[in-house]
């Protein structure tokens, strides 16, 4: 179990926990493109029931490409995207790892929809790539 705490920019909306990391991955797909304003975004995953979130949300769900339901979890007083859910993985929460006070934590294993990368994004070539998210 590894200790994780983080939160927004304005610091309302925090986050806090003793959980086993899923996974890490860089994303290129144009959903975290659009919901971020950047390039790629690096999520980890971790058992939501693991996490305490303090402060209010602002949640916006939208349908990806797979039909599962996205929902993007920003603070309510700043904005900044914070944290994340879906639909198909049921249980596991995402943190955006620019909001975690661990820093040394954030060791992706994979990139992940370079199908749809901005040209100019560099890719890991020490990573697993795949075209759209792993299975």
């Amino acid at each position: 179990m590894t200790k994780l705490s983080g939160s927004c920019l304005c610091g309302q909306l925090s986050y806090a926990g003793d959980t086993d990391i899923m996974g890490v991955v860089n994303c290129h797909c144009t959903d975290c493109q659009k919901a971020l304003g950047a390039m790629n975004s690096t999520n980890m995953f971790v058992k939501a029931a693991d996490i305490t979130v303090t402060g209010d949300t602002l949640e916006f769900d939208h349908q990806a490409d797979s039909g599962s339901t996205l929902t993007k979890i920003n603070c309510a007083k700043c904005g900044s995207p914070t944290l994340g859910r879906n639909s198909a993985r049921e249980g596991m929460l995402v943190i955006r790892t620019g909001t975690l006070d661990q820093k040394d934590l954030i060791v992706p294993k994979a990139t992940v929809f370079a199908s749809s990368k901005v040209p100019s994004a560099p890719l890991d070539d020490s990573l697993k790539i795949f075209d759209k998210m792993m299975s």
